[in-house]
């Protein structure tokens, strides 16, 4: 989702702090029940998203 083919979508965040993942993004990932993901936050304030893979433990 580089370049040219950048996206937007947007989550709702529930009263329990829970994050609803749209799900073209959890197609986009193949992000399944009981999957984990990560926010990976840059030195510039911009959050980075991911499905968790063995590597980024």
């Amino acid at each position: 989702m580089a370049g040219k083919n950048k996206f937007r979508f947007y989550a709702t965040v529930s009263d329990r702090g829970q994050i609803f993942i749209p799900k073209a993004l959890q197609n986009y990932f193949g992000i399944g029940s009981r999957d984990k993901v990560a926010f990976i936050v840059e030195d510039d304030g911009s959050v980075r998203f991911r499905k968790k893979t063995k590597r980024l433990s």
